[in-house]
């Protein structure tokens, strides 16, 4: 596990309008997030820190269980936790994290 941790501005590296659920619905899905982005760090065991701050649309429920609940099911909750981190010193970084692990521990529940 690298001690290295990446800062990672979601609305610059990403997209400020997160998507849908999958790609076939439209753009910015979080099954492209997850392909395209959490894969490579879960894959290398680097820490990536989420910094949402810019983002100008919220993050609908299926964005976040597809992104966040469907890494965390085929990696597992530690390893979630190791490598996921979210940059929370503001309010809208707060709000995100809560939400992206309700979606995370529902969809780590639904998996037992």
């Amino acid at each position: 596990m690298s001690n290295i941790i990446e800062k990672y501005n979601f609305a610059e590296k990403f997209t400020p309008y997160p998507g849908p659920r999958f790609k076939e619905i439209g753009e910015f899905s979080g099954e492209e997030f997850r392909e395209t982005v959490l894969k490579q760090y879960f894959d290398k065991n680097m820490p990536i820190e989420l910094n949402v701050d810019d983002v100008l649309l919220s993050f609908g429920p299926s964005f976040l269980s597809e992104a966040f609940g469907q890494i965390a099911a085929l990696y597992g909750i530690e390893k979630f936790q190791k490598i996921i981190k979210v940059k929370n010193d503001t309010e809208k970084g707060k709000i995100f994290e809560k939400k992206m692990m309700e979606y995370v521990l529902h969809e780590i529940e639904g998996k037992k």
